[in-house]
């Protein structure tokens, strides 16, 4: 059986994403800021640093 009389909406899911929160134009600020955004890289390098040292790798 082949599915040629299917519609494509019954195929695909459909996502009502309209209750989603949006974010506010500080976040987006804070999201397009490369220094902030380099900052953060460090940050989660040295988590992640940590993380190694402790396991004794």
């Amino acid at each position: 059986m082949t599915e040629q009389n299917v519609p494509a909406t019954a195929v695909q899911p459909v996502f009502d994403l309209s209750g989603a929160p949006m974010p506010n134009v500080r976040t987006l600020q804070a999201r397009y800021n490369p220094f902030s955004q380099f900052f953060k890289l460090v940050g989660f390098m040295l988590n992640i640093m940590k993380l190694v040292i402790r396991s004794g790798h």
